[in-house]
């Protein structure tokens, strides 16, 4: 055999690993991309933040869509990831822009309002311009019911343009004040009544607690001119003075969902408001009645939403907290800083707050 050594064999053409193009790049645009679209689509039911998070993810997935396009990674991955992205970018600034424009049109209202325009929907008498009538039973700012027949608590009607002279838990005899503060037109007002309705009726059939209510009408501003927030609030005020006797349920009544406006909406005239109570709680006297249909106590309800956001919550363990918006709620100076729609969790504070509740 010859000792001369046969040449090496070529390399084998698949003995090599092939390498594939990275697609990291890519996938991180599409994902990013879709993760912005979820972002900006979820901003009506949250908050706009969510609108300019969405905005921010789009641009990163923008940038990474173009950078894998140029590096020649997946186009698919790459493509959906911006498109998406851009897409996310214009839906955001669309709902920024429809913001701003609810802003503007806000400001232009209340610039309208305040010159008197003659192209503002009607509504009740200005409360500046007239004597704020104040109703009886309401001298403490609100309407104090107690006891199982949710009995109000009786008092004169203070002077016109008086201010409110709130009590204590120790000024009513009572263990403990629950002050609530409600606008017939929120819808948390109504899911914190239908969640916690039963609570409230057992903390009076126990004697656990007085409760005030306190009706507000900051909301007249999305009733379309119907000022529906201070016609109901009034209502409240003239069952207070002429039937305190049926106001509890009335307060439930107005609560319910078939009752309360829907979302921008005017809400019920005075007839078909009279007509839902009557319904909940019997026939109204003809006084009630009367005094609902001439709104006699809307400017008295709108002159106390006012001074209830003007100054702090009486007998406040804080004393700079002011009411911001409703359902509010605060038992003996404390709010309640829980979901208004958390039945346990309601029931729950009012036993830390020493309510014994049975």
């Amino acid at each position: 055999m010859s000792d001369t050594q046969l040449p090496a064999p070529p390399p084998h053409p698949y003995a090599a690993p092939v390498r594939r193009p990275s697609r990291a790049l890519a996938i991180s645009a599409m994902a990013l991309g879709l993760a912005a679209l979820l972002t900006v689509a979820v901003t009506p039911l949250m908050s706009g933040s969510f609108a300019v998070l969405g905005s921010v993810i789009g641009i990163a997935a923008v940038i990474c869509g173009v950078i894998a396009l140029v590096l020649r990674q997946p186009v698919l991955y790459s493509v959906v990831g911006l498109a998406a992205g851009a897409l996310a970018i214009v839906v955001a600034l669309v709902i920024g822009m429809l913001s701003i424009g609810s802003l503007f049109a806000d400001a232009v209202q209340d610039d309208r309002r305040a010159e008197g325009s003659a192209t503002e929907s009607p509504g009740p008498a200005d409360p500046e311009s007239t004597a704020v009538v104040w109703p009886q039973n309401m001298s403490t700012g609100g309407i104090v019911f107690s006891g199982k027949d949710q009995d109000v608590r009786r008092s004169d009607a203070p002077a016109d343009n008086a201010t409110p002279a709130p009590l204590t838990a120790s000024d009513l005899d009572s263990p403990a004040l629950i002050r609530v503060y409600v606008d017939y037109r929120c819808p948390y007002c109504a899911k914190f009544e239908q969640a916690n309705a039963a609570t409230l009726d057992a903390v009076l059939e126990q004697d656990a607690a007085a409760i005030e209510l306190h009706p507000l009408t900051f909301l007249d501003r999305v009733s379309e001119g119907s000022y529906y927030s201070s016609r109901a609030a009034g209502t409240l005020a003239c069952l207070a003075e002429a039937q305190p006797e049926v106001a509890w349920d009335a307060n439930a009544a107005l609560m319910s969902e078939d009752v309360q406006p829907a979302e921008g909406g005017p809400g019920l005239d005075n007839d078909a408001i009279i007509s839902a109570i009557e319904d909940a709680v019997g026939p109204l006297h003809a006084e009630a009645r009367t005094c609902i249909t001439e709104e006699r106590f809307v400017p008295f309800a709108q002159a106390l939403s006012e001074w209830v956001f003007a100054n702090p919550v009486p007998g406040a363990v804080d004393p700079s907290l002011g009411v911001t918006g409703t359902p509010f709620v605060v038992v003996d100076g404390v709010p309640y800083p829980g979901d208004p729609a958390d039945t346990e969790a309601f029931r729950a504070f009012l036993v830390e707050q020493g309510l014994a509740l049975k």
